[in-house]
C-alpha cells in the first residue's frame, strides 16, 4: 500500500482545488463547489483559483453540502444536490437529527414532513423568485402547525432550516439572489430532480470530486463533507470500487482514485501567495488535523463564531487573517505562523471584492503555531 506523509496529502488537495495555480473559472467551480458564506466570498475563494470571472448563466447558487448555500455550475448541478439525497431511511442525516426528531413528536415520518415541505414550496413559488421572508410566509400558509414551531431567535413560526435548505439537494429550490429562493428548473415537474446529469452518474462523480479535492479520505469523511448518513457515504464509494486505490497519508488509511495515484505521489508544486476565506473549501476540508496538526492552532482556525482566513504561501500555510471594512477601505489583521511574506496585491483584490477602493494589512507573529 502507498504511504505517503502530511505534506504530500495537503499538497494533493492544494492542487485539487486549482489552489495551486490559477486555472479558468468554470473549472474552478466544478472541482467541488464553492460555499457562498458568508455572502459575497465565494467570489474571494474563485479569485484563489481562477483568472476572471465566471459567466454567470453557467453557474447557479442552491442550498447544497451542509445544506449551505454553494455556487455551483449549471450542467453539473445534480451532482451535487440530488447526489446527495439516500433513500428514505437516510432523509433523517439530510435534514438533521434534530429536526428528525421535531418532526416525527409532531405526528409525521421524515418522508411525509420533507414531501409536505417540497409540495409546499412548489406552489408558493409558482408564480416566481421570492425573498426569504416572502418566502416563509408563503410556507406558513400552506403547512400544518405542526411543522412550523416557534423559533425564539425569530419570535415567529417557520419550518425549520434542515427542511427549506433539503429542497436545495431535493431539486425544489435555487438561489437566484442573497437570500431569495426560485424554483428549480425542473421543479414543476412531478419528479423534481436536477436532470441534467443522470442520478447514478451524479452519485459517483460526487465521490470522484470528492476525492480530487480531499483524499485520501474515507466514506465517514465524504459523509461529514455532504452531511449525510454515513451508511450512504458507504454506498456511494461503493459504486465507485473498481477506481478506488487504498493508501496510508500520514500513517491513516484512506483513498484515492487510481488515475491519482501519480498526482499524490508527486504533486505539482503550489505558486505564489492565496488569502482563503474561513470558510473556503479547501480550509473546510474535513480532515482539519493534517491542515493543522497542533490543538491550539485548530481552535484559532475554527471557533464557533469569527472564524478566520488563512495566508498560503505556495501551498503552505502561513498565517491567519481577518478582514473588516472602514469606509472605502479594507483592513486585513494578519496572525503570522512564522516568516512573513507579502500579502499586497492579493489584499488590494480581495479589497477589490469586497466593494472597497483601498487595503491595509496589519499583523504580527501569533502563537500556539
Amino acid at each position: 500500500m502507498l504511504a505517503v506523509d502530511r505534506d504530500q496529502a495537503l499538497a494533493f488537495r492544494v492542487a485539487g482545488h486549482n489552489v495551486h495555480a490559477r486555472t479558468d473559472p468554470l473549472t474552478a467551480v466544478a472541482a467541488c463547489a464553492i460555499q457562498e458564506s458568508p455572502p459575497g466570498w465565494w467570489r474571494v475563494a474563485l479569485h484563489a483559483r481562477a483568472e476572471g470571472d465566471v459567466d454567470s448563466g453557467k453557474v447557479l447558487m442552491v442550498n447544497a453540502m451542509r445544506g449551505a448555500p454553494h455556487v455551483v455550475p449549471v450542467a453539473d448541478a445534480a451532482v451535487f444536490t440530488s447526489a446527495l439525497v439516500p433513500g428514505d431511511d437516510g432523509l433523517k442525516a439530510l435534514i438533521g437529527s434534530l429536526v428528525a426528531k421535531e418532526v416525527t413528536e409532531g405526528g409525521h415520518s421524515v418522508r411525509e414532513a420533507v414531501d409536505l415541505v417540497m409540495g409546499a414550496a412548489r406552489e408558493g413559488l409558482a408564480d416566481g423568485a421570492l425573498g426569504r421572508d416572502d418566502f416563509h410566509q408563503a410556507m406558513r400558509e400552506r403547512l400544518p402547525d405542526t411543522l412550523l414551531p416557534w423559533c425564539r431567535g425569530c419570535q415567529s413560526h417557520h419550518v425549520r432550516p434542515g427542511l427549506w435548505r433539503a429542497l436545495g439537494p431535493l431539486g425544489v429550490t435555487v438561489m437566484p439572489d442573497k437570500a431569495t429562493y426560485a424554483l428549480a428548473p425542473a421543479a414543476s415537474a412531478e419528479d423534481a430532480q436536477h436532470r441534467s446529469f443522470p442520478i447514478e452518474k451524479s452519485r459517483a462523480e460526487l465521490v470522484r470530486r470528492f476525492l480530487r479535492c480531499f483524499g485520501p479520505a474515507t466514506h465517514t469523511q465524504l459523509a461529514s463533507w455532504a452531511q449525510t448518513a454515513p451508511a450512504y457515504a458507504k454506498e456511494l464509494f461503493a459504486t465507485l470500487d473498481e477506481e478506488l486505490e487504498p493508501v496510508k497519508a500520514d500513517g491513516r488509511k484512506g483513498f484515492v482514485l487510481c488515475g491519482d495515484v501519480p498526482r499524490l505521489e508527486d504533486p505539482p508544486a503550489a505558486e505564489g501567495v492565496r488569502l482563503l476565506g474561513g470558510f473556503d473549501p479547501y480550509v473546510s476540508q474535513p480532515d482539519r488535523d493534517s491542515l493543522a496538526p497542533e490543538t491550539a492552532l485548530r481552535k484559532r482556525m475554527f471557533p464557533a463564531v469569527g472564524r478566520p482566513g488563512v495566508v498560503l504561501n505556495e501551498g503552505e500555510l502561513r498565517g491567519l487573517w481577518k478582514g473588516r471594512k472602514k469606509g472605502d477601505r479594507l483592513d486585513i489583521e494578519v496572525t503570522w505562523l512564522g516568516k512573513e511574506v507579502d500579502i499586497a496585491d492579493e489584499a488590494a483584490a480581495i479589497a477589490s471584492l469586497r466593494g472597497c477602493e483601498t487595503a491595509r494589512v496589519t499583523g504580527g507573529a501569533g502563537r500556539g503555531a
